[in-house]
């Protein structure tokens, strides 16, 4: 079933200082280490620097349009796509938009689940959550939570909850780290980041950071099985066939997290998986995932 027009190098060489003083929340510290790093320039290793502001609106307003199918996907830059956007057009395309009966039921079904499992969740795991937030407070006394804007279904923009797993100044470390970026797309991977604090090592193992997204669940940002949401700098620097992830809600699983090799996984294979969920889903595939995806947390696979 085609849901698209619906609602989807190593590092062991890191300096030991480093990991240390972000561990400890010592941002002086671990800021002057970082500095030292700038040049020791990974060989080979492709660099992006921070894109415009006006290149995230225009890449934004792009992939709203892709969604929809207001606009075919081509090899054209984003910019020359984006020179007609009418933000009025778009709306009244996605409300005249008629889809399929069946469709329709299965969407609703699929946002039933999304619903009672998240809240359901949140009831259960309740004791856990809390538990969780005491230790990432009283790791280093900084906030529980880290909200980020992340682009999600259709394009719009969205606050994404996560449990604290790095160092509070991690955000104004990160540029200075993209020369160690382990990923060869717009996305930043490091498996041994020096920014993720002690009792963030074990949240992210087991996949706990995550689960204050089950707020994000309920709101209707997100759905349990989705593409992950993407960052608007991010989006920036995606190609124009990459867009079409965002004709589905954003999930917390999907097809990359429960590949067994996900990390060895280049970034345009990545977004294939992603595009492969937008054209086959069914509620099936949505339970086949779930039922995978708690193998994998389960086996603290997570980084």
């Amino acid at each position: 079933m085609d849901i698209v027009e619906t609602e989807l190098g190593s590092v062991d060489g890191e300096p030991a200082e480093l990991r240390q003083s972000a561990a400890s929340g010592d941002r002086e510290s671990a800021d002057g280490v970082v500095a030292k790093t700038e040049g020791d320039r990974a060989l080979g290793g492709e660099e992006f620097p921070p894109p415009a502001p006006e290149a995230v609106e225009v890449a934004v307003a792009v992939c709203r349009q892709v969604a929809a199918g207001e606009i075919a996907v081509t090899d054209e830059p984003v910019a020359t796509q984006a020179a007609d956007y009418d933000p009025s057009a778009l709306e009244r395309e996605l409300r005249d938009f008629e889809l399929e009966l069946s469709t329709l039921v299965c969407l609703a079904l699929k946002r039933a689940f999304d619903m009672l499992a998240a809240a359901a969740a949140l009831l259960v795991l309740s004791p856990l959550l809390v538990l969780t937030a005491l230790l990432v407070k009283l790791s280093d006394g900084g906030p529980v939570f880290f909200d980020q804007v992340r682009v999600g279904l259709r394009g719009r923009t969205f606050r994404m909850l996560k449990f604290r797993s790095m160092v509070v100044h991690a955000e104004r470390l990160r540029p200075r780290l993209e020369v160690r970026n382990e990923s060869n797309g717009p996305v930043f991977k490091m498996k041994l980041d020096p920014r993720v604090t002690a009792i963030g090592k074990f949240l992210r193992k087991y996949s706990l950071d995550e689960l204050p997204q089950l707020f994000n669940i309920l709101m209707g940002d997100m759905s349990i099985v989705g593409p992950r949401p993407s960052l608007p700098s991010e989006v920036a620097r995606y190609d124009a066939w990459q867009y079409r992830r965002f004709a589905v809600r954003p999930g917390l699983t999907c097809f990359w997290q429960v590949s067994p090799s996900r990390y060895q996984i280049s970034f345009d294979d990545w977004m294939r998986l992603d595009l492969k969920y937008v054209t086959d889903w069914n509620l099936r595939l949505d339970a086949d995932l779930i039922l995978r995806t708690f193998r994998v947390v389960l086996g603290g696979t997570g980084e």
